[in-house]
């Protein structure tokens, strides 16, 4: 538990040095996307600020309702992170796709976060969108491999987006899928934890190259 709290904690802290270089670069000309990006952080430091204060038990509802919360801000998280695609490719022939796949994710994600409350059964609902993603960083690959090869990609920001989205996802997909199989006997509880932690190591990743994409700003070539 000691793990996973100092990883929550330093997670939150790189949330909010994200928050604060979007903040520094929000006057900056930059493309349409970083809207969504600078909902997603914000959302980021509404869920950190959820999961902190309900390891150390000053949450003021139950647990079941804070991870309703935490499961619900995911979601929305989730739909950003969609719109950041159909904003990224809506030039090109998988914006029809990324589209009809963008609408499966959320209803599938929303109806199965009621089910699963509803039924006090423990599957994260979260595992639909990182089963999807990955799908929309591969039509972003293709889209790059089938045009000119014009763009540095150290330099472009939607890059480093998308394999943060891409590298947390894929992680998130065993990491979700396993913690099910896992006894929530006191035994188990460091397990389930360290596990847990992997995720959001993860996460932290993400947001680091979330950071790194702000900073590409700086450079002429920021697509």
């Amino acid at each position: 538990m000691e793990l996973l709290n100092f990883i929550t904690i330093f997670g939150t802290c790189i949330v909010v040095i994200s928050f604060f270089v979007a903040i520094f670069f929000s006057k900056k000309k930059k493309p349409e996307y970083f809207k969504y990006i600078f909902l997603f952080i914000f959302l980021g430091i509404i869920l950190s600020s959820n999961t902190i204060a309900n390891h150390n038990s000053v949450w003021f509802l139950n647990r079941k309702k804070s991870i309703l919360i935490e499961q619900l801000v995911i979601l929305f998280q989730s739909l950003l992170v969609g719109l950041f695609f159909l904003e990224l490719l809506k030039k090109s022939k998988f914006a029809k796709k990324i589209k009809w796949l963008l609408l499966l994710m959320i209803c599938i994600q929303f109806i199965l976060l009621f089910v699963v409350h509803g039924a006090n059964i423990e599957i994260r609902s979260n595992i639909v969108s990182n089963l999807i993603l990955p799908a929309f960083c591969f039509y972003y690959f293709r889209n790059l491999m089938k045009n000119e090869p014009t763009l540095i990609l150290v330099r472009s920001s939607a890059f480093w987006i998308v394999i943060g989205v891409f590298f947390s996802s894929c992680i998130g997909i065993p990491v979700i899928t396993l913690i099910q199989f896992i006894p929530k006997d006191h035994d188990f509880i460091n397990l389930r934890s360290q596990i847990f932690s992997i995720f959001n190591i993860s996460l932290i990743v993400l947001y680091l190259f979330i950071i790194k994409s702000y900073l590409c700003l700086k450079h002429p070539q920021n697509l």
